[in-house]
Formats: C-alpha cells, structure tokens, sequence
C-alpha cells in the first residue's frame, strides 16, 4: 500500500514539475535578445560588454518613465 502511494506521489510530482508554464520575456529589445543568444558565444570580453550596454540602452528606451515634476 505504501508502494503505490509513493509512486503515485512521485508520478503527481513530476507532471506537476512538467505542466509549469516558464514565463517568457515578451518586452525583450532586438538587441536584448541578441546579447542573451550571444552570452555563450566565444568572444572578447569588451564585445560582451558592448552588447550588454546596448540591451541596457534599449531597455531604458522601452520602459523610460514619466518625470515628476
């Protein structure tokens, strides 16, 4: 008895694991997602970083807020 409720534990478990929705960023910039698909790549760290200023550049562009005054 102990054996079935244990698999049927581990079984709920895991489809449970399996049905989570990943929230995927729907705001991401052109050169935001460059730089993700880029983070792996082999390259100089100064290109890296140049890449992950222009996401940050995009991003302020996208989601810049009103002044208060």
């Amino acid at each position: 008895m102990v054996y079935h409720w244990s698999i049927m534990v581990i079984l709920t478990t895991m489809l449970a694991g399996c049905a989570q929705q990943f929230h995927h960023r729907s705001a991401d910039t052109p050169a935001c997602m460059n730089y993700r698909s880029m983070m792996t790549a082999p390259m100089p760290p100064e290109a890296m970083l140049r890449l992950q200023k222009q996401c940050e550049v995009s991003m302020q562009a996208t989601t810049a807020t009103p002044r208060r005054d």
